[in-house]
C-alpha cells in the first residue's frame, strides 16, 4: 500500500468546475508527492502549453463528473479526477497509466496566491521548497540574482569612507536596476532600499538648510575649530615636555621628542593656514554633495576628521614605532639574561651561549631602553588615545550610514497591514470539512517583524568596519592601527 501526499490549491467555491495541471515526484517507490500548482475554469489554459509525460498530471474538480470529461484526460499517463458532490473525494487517480486503489492519501489544500507571493517563506521542508520552485517555473518568474559589485574601491584611497560609499552606492543603484527590471516588480530588499534612499536625502536636504544656511558663517567657523584643535595640541606638548602627573621622564628624550613633534604641528598649521582661503569653496562643494542624502553627508564629514587630525595620527605613528621598537629590544635583550635567543629561520627559540662583551653590551642596551620607555610611553599613550577616539567618531558615522540605509520602514509598513509578502511560517491544522480521506489545510502566517527586518536587509556594506579585538591587540603590542 503507497503512501501519496497531495498539494493542492484552495478553489474558489464561485467556480463549479475547475481544470488543473501540476507534477509528480516519485521520491520513493512507497512515497508519492503530487503538486497541483495551476487551475483554471477552462480546459485551454491549462492543457496548452505541456505535453503528456510521466511527470505532469492534469486532472479536473466538480460536483458531478461527465464521460466528456473524463474522455479529455485519457491521452495523459497521470490523471486526477475530484468530485466534491457530496464530499472532498478523489474519484480516480492513475499514476503511470494505473490506477491507484487502496493507498493512504493525504491532501494538503494551500493558498496558491500567498506561495506565490511570500518572500519569506520557511523552506526547511524539502516538500515546501519544491512546491515553491514549480510555482516560480510555471509563472515564469526569474529566478533570485546573485549580488556582485560592480565597481571596488582601490587599496590605496580605501581609507576614504566618501570614496567608499560613492562606490558602494553605485554598486547598491546596479542592483537595484538589474533586479527590479527582471523580476519586474519590487521585492522586499528592493523596497527597503528605495525608501530608505528617499529617506536618506530628505534628511540630507533638512541639515543643509537648517546648518549651511550662510556658508562664510560656516567657514569662519570651521578655521576657528582648526586653530583651537592646534592651540590645544601645542598645550598638551608642552604639558608632555614638562613633568606631566608629577612623572619624573627623562628630559634630554622628553624635549626632544616635544620639539620634533611640535615641528609638525607647526607644519600643519601652516598648511591650514595656507589652504583657509579655500574653507568657503570647499564648503561649497560639500554642501552641493550633501543634497545626495545624509550618508553623503557623514561619509564626508568622516574624511574631513581625517584630515583635521592628520597630524595627530602622524606623531601617533611615530609613537607608536618608537614604543614598538622598544617593546621588542626589550623582549630580544631579556633572552640575553637567559642564554636565549630567536632563530628567524626556523621560527622558535634556541640556546646560546653568549661572550661577556655580548653580556655586557646587552645589559647597557637593555638599561638604556628600559629608562626611556617611561618618556614613550606618556606619548604613546596620549597619542594612542586620540587616533581610538578618531577611529570611534569615523565607526559612529559609519554605523549611521549602514543604519539609514537599511532603514526597514517598507518592511514595517507591509507588517503593520499584514501583507501577504510577509507570510513564512507554515501553520497545517485537520480540516473539519467531509472528506474520505485526511484534509490538511496549511495556512501560511506572517513571521516575527524582527526575523523580517534580518532577512529583507538590502546588501549594503559597513564602510568603515572597525575590529575592536585587533585594535585592543594592536594598543598592547604597539602595532600600527590603520
Amino acid at each position: 500500500m503507497s503512501s501519496i501526499k497531495i498539494f493542492m490549491p484552495i478553489f474558489p467555491e464561485t467556480i463549479n468546475k475547475i481544470y488543473f495541471n501540476g507534477y509528480v515526484n516519485n521520491t520513493k517507490e512507497a512515497y508519492i508527492v503530487i503538486y497541483i500548482t495551476n487551475y483554471s475554469a477552462t480546459t485551454t489554459k491549462i492543457f496548452k502549453h505541456i505535453k503528456p509525460n510521466e511527470n505532469r498530471i492534469i486532472g479536473c474538480c466538480m460536483n458531478t463528473v461527465h464521460q466528456s470529461q473524463q474522455t479529455i484526460l485519457t491521452a495523459w499517463p497521470n490523471q486526477l479526477i475530484i468530485d466534491t458532490s457530496e464530499t472532498y473525494k478523489l474519484s480516480q487517480l492513475i499514476l503511470n497509466n494505473k490506477k491507484i486503489l487502496n493507498s493512504n492519501i493525504i491532501v494538503m489544500q494551500y493558498d496558491i496566491h500567498k506561495v506565490m507571493n511570500t518572500e519569506t517563506l520557511d523552506v526547511n521542508c524539502n516538500e515546501f521548497e519544491q512546491l515553491k520552485k514549480y510555482l516560480v517555473y510555471d509563472s515564469n518568474m526569474p529566478q533570485t540574482i546573485e549580488y556582485k559589485p560592480l565597481c571596488t574601491v582601490p587599496s590605496w584611497i580605501s581609507s576614504s569612507m566618501y570614496i567608499q560609499h560613492c562606490c558602494n552606492q553605485i554598486n547598491l543603484l546596479n542592483w537595484l536596476q538589474n533586479t527590479v527590471k527582471r523580476k519586474g516588480k519590487v521585492s522586499l530588499k528592493q523596497g527597503n532600499y528605495i525608501v530608505a534612499l528617499i529617506i536618506d536625502i530628505l534628511l540630507g536636504y533638512i541639515v543643509l538648510e537648517l546648518f549651511l544656511f550662510d556658508r562664510t558663517k560656516n567657514g569662519v567657523l570651521l578655521v576657528g575649530i582648526l586653530e583651537k584643535l592646534v592651540n590645544y595640541m601645542y598645550s598638551l606638548l608642552k604639558w608632555l615636555m614638562g613633568a606631566p602627573a608629577g612623572l619624573k621622564l627623562n628630559n634630554a628624550f622628553n624635549k626632544m621628542l616635544g620639539r620634533y613633534f611640535s615641528y609638525h604641528v607647526e607644519l600643519w598649521w601652516l598648511f591650514l593656514d595656507v589652504s583657509g582661503e579655500k574653507v568657503d569653496f570647499v564648503l561649497q562643494i560639500i554642501q552641493y554633495l550633501g543634497y545626495f542624502g545624509i550618508t553623503f553627508q557623514a561619509a564626508i564629514i568622516s574624511d574631513i576628521i581625517c584630515i583635521t587630525t592628520f597630524h595627530s595620527y602622524c606623531i601617533y605613528v611615530y609613537a607608536a614605532r618608537l614604543f614598538n621598537l622598544q617593546i621588542s629590544g626589550l623582549s630580544a635583550l631579556l633572552r640575553l639574561f637567559v642564554g636565549k635567543k630567536q632563530n628567524p629561520l626556523r621560527g622558535c627559540i634556541d640556546s646560546c651561549q653568549y661572550t661577556n662583551q655580548e653580556l655586557f653590551v646587552g645589559t647597557v642596551a637593555f638599561t638604556i631602553l628600559l629608562l626611556l620607555l617611561p618618556t614613550t610611553i606618556m606619548y604613546y599613550i596620549v597619542f594612542t588615545l586620540f587616533r581610538v577616539l578618531s577611529l570611534l567618531g569615523q565607526y559612529t558615522l559609519s554605523r549611521l550610514i549602514n543604519t539609514v540605509q537599511t532603514l526597514p520602514l517598507y518592511v514595517v509598513a507591509l507588517w503593520v497591514t499584514h501583507s501577504s509578502k510577509l507570510a513564512g511560517n507554515i501553520f497545517i491544522e485537520t480540516n473539519k470539512g467531509n472528506s474520505e480521506h485526511l484534509l490538511l489545510q496549511v495556512k501560511i502566517l506572517n513571521k516575527p517583524l524582527r526575523e523580517v527586518i534580518r532577512i529583507s536587509k538590502p546588501p549594503v556594506d559597513l564602510p568603515k568596519n572597525v575590529e575592536w579585538r585587533s585594535v585592543v591587540s594592536s594598543v598592547l603590542t604597539g602595532n600600527q592601527i590603520i
